[in-house]
């Protein structure tokens, strides 16, 4: 009995580590397509991947619903030249998971050229609507360069 025991406890370990490692390469791809998607202007992609309960949290500590979040973004104001995510991690707690990164960026924010690093999270939900995971929160921290003396 110890032994059917363990063997199940063994299985069930590893199980959950290949459905969390199957979560994380789905969510770190439908996260890739996001960035995708909001690089191109394609509204309708970010829509159906973001709960309608979004937040936003901006690296100045505004937040901003779904709504207001979009309407800034079409609004035009940023155009980015060059957009590149890294350091990409994903912790899955069910039907929730958290996805983090750095992003760099380049382009012009109200006329004004930019090229800041970011780190951001992103949390992710699918109890909501089943099997496909939503964004509610999103949240950008500037990343301060480091003082290298001079």
């Amino acid at each position: 009995m110890k032994t059917f025991t363990l063997s199940l406890a063994i299985l069930a370990v590893g199980l959950s580590a290949a459905r969390g490692q199957d979560t994380g390469s789905n969510l770190k791809a439908l996260d890739a397509k996001l960035t995708a998607a909001f690089i191109a202007h394609d509204y309708k992609m970010l829509d159906n991947h973001t709960d309608d309960d979004f937040m936003m949290i901006d690296p100045r500590g505004g937040t901003h619903n779904k709504k207001g979040y979009f309407k800034y973004l079409s609004a035009g104001k940023s155009t980015l030249s060059d957009m590149k995510e890294t350091d990409v991690t994903v912790r899955d707690f069910g039907d929730t998971a958290v996805v983090s990164g750095l992003l760099h960026v380049k382009g012009k924010v109200e006329g004004k050229e930019v090229s800041p690093e970011y780190r951001w999270t992103r949390v992710y939900n699918k109890k909501k609507k089943g099997d496909e995971w939503h964004c509610v929160l999103e949240q950008h921290t500037y990343v301060v360069p480091k003082d290298d003396g001079k």
